[in-house]
């Protein structure tokens, strides 16, 4: 015979199926008048989430917390649940947290006619704060959160929600914290350990606010001033806020970090150059990075599972078709590789085999310039001159594949190698005579083009 526990789960998550449209027309209307009541503070609200409790969490909740016997019917433990909603007003800084709170505070002024200690808005009749208890509260786990007691009437029924207003660092932090321990129940016997764990976490994400927080004010100032950040400051912004990210999601998949600062440089100018260059340089920039670096850590994360790629690779443009092959040949073998495609694919979430081409492109404009190349040998006929960029591209790239190591798309080798090739280049243009000329000593060329790459490494 089932255990009258279970009977009571089983009966409450029947409700709450039965619940599930009335919830989630409430859960829509009342994130559209948050979206809506932060209006004038865009720049500073990076999001805001929002979710009804789903069945596993509600099932958890009331084991954990024996609701089956402080409650008296799965209506009462819907009714009484305060996070059967949930809203995650999502902000730039630490400190905005609080900015935030006092404006809920200046504005749902209007007390409820029960004098139950909550309060509306004139925006809203059916929507209430409990906004007199201290904050931030202190969690079990040490550490403080802004979060706020509320309830829509709908229909003479109180649906109760819990508000969240979180700071981009702690939405991270909790994710983190969330996965190692709540998900993890192998972690408990390390209580301590784990806390010191993320105690250390936390203290990286507050230096990583403060440092953002900085730039911010240093950008808007330059803004006002009518000047701004320049490309180079900026860009090392985004690298530096990579490498600490990514660092942390790494310690938290496999309990210990890499040296991923080069790795993290080259990602950085991708995306300062794929996603940043063109903007107008203001504060703006900031808010623009803080999305990004909010998409980084909405995804799951391990450096253990090999990476798959669907779909057959290949490309009319010899360099990127050779080098791309190799390195899809030892993506999951090579593991300097396998981190990096790990962190390239985390931040370009869409199709993997269009993001991998698309870098590729980048690094090929990155190393040579394309245009150069294609306009040497101008003396030579037409078909000859195409035939033998053809060849060099193919060169290039058979080099770099013979190299091997991710250290050829560090910023200073890359640096190294398009100097090295273009007088490579230079010293074939003065030469070379013919195609077939070529053609002859291609081989040659290969090896003495290997001998100075070679140099670097």
């Amino acid at each position: 015979m089932q255990l009258p526990v279970f009977r009571t789960i089983d009966e409450t998550l029947c409700l709450l199926d039965k619940k599930n449209t009335q919830l989630e027309k409430i859960r829509r209307q009342v994130k559209r008048f948050w979206m809506n009541f932060f209006i004038d503070k865009q720049e500073a609200i990076v999001d805001v989430t929002s979710r009804v409790k789903g069945k596993e969490s509600l099932r958890e909740k009331i084991i954990r917390n024996r609701l089956y016997i402080e409650k008296d019917s799965p209506q009462q433990i819907l009714a009484d649940l305060s996070d059967l909603i949930g809203f995650a007003i999502e902000c730039r800084f630490i400190d905005e947290e609080n900015e935030i709170l006092q404006e809920l505070r200046s504005r749902f002024t209007i007390p409820s006619l029960t004098d139950d200690g909550y309060s509306r808005c004139e925006e809203d009749a059916h929507l209430f704060l409990e906004l007199n208890s201290p904050q931030p509260q202190m969690q079990k786990n040490g550490f403080s959160i802004y979060r706020i007691d509320g309830y829509y009437v709908d229909h003479e029924e109180k649906v109760r929600f819990e508000l969240q207003i979180k700071s981009l660092v702690h939405m991270f932090w909790g994710e983190i914290e969330h996965k190692l321990v709540y998900k993890n129940s192998n972690f408990y016997v390390y209580d301590n350990f784990m806390k010191e764990i993320l105690a250390s976490i936390m203290a990286n994400l507050t230096i990583l606010d403060k440092q953002l927080r900085i730039v911010y004010k240093q950008m808007d100032q330059m803004s006002r001033d009518g000047h701004g950040m320049s490309e180079h400051d900026f860009e090392q912004v985004i690298i530096k806020a990579i490498n600490d990210l990514f660092l942390m999601k790494m310690s938290a998949s496999i309990g210990f970090t890499l040296n991923i600062k080069n790795t993290s440089s080259i990602l950085g100018h991708y995306l300062f150059i794929k996603d940043f260059r063109n903007e107008s340089k203001n504060s703006d920039q900031v808010s623009r990075l803080f999305a990004t670096f909010k998409k980084l850590n909405s995804v799951d994360l391990d450096f253990e599972n090999e990476i798959r790629i669907t779909g057959n690779f290949s490309s009319s443009d010899v360099f990127i078709d050779t080098l791309g092959n190799y390195l899809l040949s030892i993506i999951n073998f090579d593991y300097d590789w396998y981190v990096f495609f790990k962190m390239l694919f985390v931040i370009e979430p869409g199709d993997d085999l269009e993001d991998f081409s698309l870098f590729l492109k980048v690094i090929k404009n990155y190393l040579v310039d394309s245009y150069w190349l294609d306009t040497s040998f101008a003396r030579l006929p037409l078909a000859e001159s195409e035939q033998i960029h053809h060849d060099l591209w193919k060169i290039l790239a058979d080099a770099l594949v013979e190299i091997g190591s991710i250290r050829m798309i560090h910023d200073d080798k890359m640096i190294m190698i398009n100097q090295a090739f273009v007088e490579f280049v230079n010293e074939l243009e003065e030469r070379v005579i013919s195609y077939d000329d070529f053609r002859h000593y291609k081989e040659a060329y290969y090896e003495e083009w290997l001998k100075r790459i070679h140099r670097f490494f």
